[in-house]
């Protein structure tokens, strides 16, 4: 067995890691954990998947639904970093040599975060995977809504604080994709998939451009001077992935009338509805889906449906599911059980 990496003590959402140790030959990961945990975005280990990566496929090099799916499911799981029992289990049955969770908190007066996510290697890719915003952790809604966008990156600045602050967890993803010579992949559901841009971009300058970038639910990641930078860049914008669900709100902002861009190519389903592996990807520099006022009916009518009883949303997975019903049909469409259910 190889040795034990040791891993620093962090503090993951709402749960404090007292001691975290993975072992490399079996992906093994033992963690002594205290304090309380949000269950808004976690699932049982029994409610994942035990197919997501039955089709994955590291060698291609162009968008594959059956991609798409294992990389949405991976960042289902990276929302787990405080349940090392879900992980491990979940690596055992999908083949992975090991995943690693990481975390990063910050409160500041000029940026607070809560990064979360994995990173892990099979025998035929080492992916990444990034954790979205939970809307128990106020750390993660700071960031989204921390939207200047900074000078040098023309980023915006939250998610350009949030990303910066894993360079080193990334650093080693990418170190042993390079030392085992399999494809790099990165994906992320919300915020987490403005994070995998981020993160793909910075694997491209340290000479690992990734084979796939999967968002599910991406806002837009910085401006136009970076959209440029991204989408001119043959090793990023053409394999970056946008998945749109129904009419999922996040993907819809921050809004371009503030100058903010989407980057990478685009595809949508209709709510409640399976994505179509045939349906062709928006051209490359494509900022859809818009922002508009036409949500605003679609809001007012599902509160008016539920005061009447007569209209509701789908119910969901995990502790509060049952409450989702009652969300906005924007939002409902947005969480990850309405990203992977639409590529089962």
């Amino acid at each position: 067995m190889s040795p034990s990496v040791p891993v620093a003590p962090r503090q993951p959402r709402c749960r404090r890691m007292a001691r975290s140790e993975i072992i490399w030959g079996s992906g093994r990961i033992a963690s002594s954990l205290e304090g309380a945990v949000s269950t808004f975005v976690e699932l049982p280990p029994d409610q994942y998947s035990r197919t997501a990566f039955a089709n994955f496929d590291a060698a291609a090099t162009d968008f594959r639904i059956d991609n798409a799916r294992a990389l949405m499911w991976l960042s289902q799981l990276a929302y787990e970093t405080g349940k090392p029992q879900t992980i491990d289990a979940v690596r055992n049955v999908w083949n992975f040599v090991s995943i690693f969770p990481f975390v990063e908190h910050k409160v500041d007066v000029t940026a607070s975060f809560d990064t979360c996510g994995i990173w892990g290697e099979r025998a035929d890719a080492v992916l990444i995977a990034f954790a979205g915003t939970d809307p128990a952790v106020w750390e993660t809604l700071a960031t989204d809504f921390n939207i200047p966008r900074t000078p040098d990156t023309d980023t915006h600045a939250g998610f350009q604080a949030a990303l910066d602050a894993v360079r080193t967890e990334i650093g080693q993803a990418i170190a042993r994709s390079q030392q085992i010579h399999k494809p790099l992949f990165i994906a992320g559901h919300s915020l987490g998939a403005a994070l995998a841009v981020l993160a793909a971009q910075f694997a491209d300058s340290a000479g690992a451009a990734p084979r796939g970038v999967y968002g599910f639910g991406m806002p837009r990641a910085g401006g136009e001077r970076f959209q440029m930078a991204y989408n001119n860049n043959a090793r990023l914008g053409p394999v970056t992935y946008r998945l749109v669900h129904g009419l999922d709100v996040v993907a819809r902002i921050p809004m371009s009338a503030i100058g903010f861009r989407h980057v990478g190519r685009e595809l949508e389903c209709a709510s409640g509805q399976k994505f179509d592996p045939a349906a062709p990807l928006s051209a490359l520099g494509s900022d859809a889906p818009e922002f508009s006022l036409g949500l605003a009916p679609t809001l007012i009518s599902r509160i008016e449906g539920l005061l009447s009883g007569h209209v509701l949303s789908p119910p969901g997975p995990g502790t509060f599911g049952p409450l989702f019903k009652y969300l906005p049909q924007p939002i409902r469409d947005h969480l990850q059980d309405s990203y992977y259910n639409a590529l089962a």
